[in-house]
């Protein structure tokens, strides 16, 4: 094996860290802001949101009967 033959593994291999550890940082800043909205969002919020649904569904729904 020649070294350039080597050469794009180690090119990858750090390409994948790379890009491992940008998307582990990518990550963890999503879970801290969903965690932060979770924290401002109560259940009641939600509730006060919802709509309540139709005893006969609209034309087009399906049905589970």
């Amino acid at each position: 094996m020649s070294s350039k033959s080597a050469l794009p593994g180690n090119i990858e291999c750090g390409i994948v860290r790379s890009v491992n550890t940008v998307m582990g940082e990518f990550l963890a800043d999503a879970e801290a802001l969903l965690a932060a909205r979770f924290e401002r969002v109560s259940l009641d919020d939600i509730a006060r949101r919802a709509q309540p649904t139709p005893l006969h569904p609209q034309h087009g729904a399906y049905y589970h009967g």
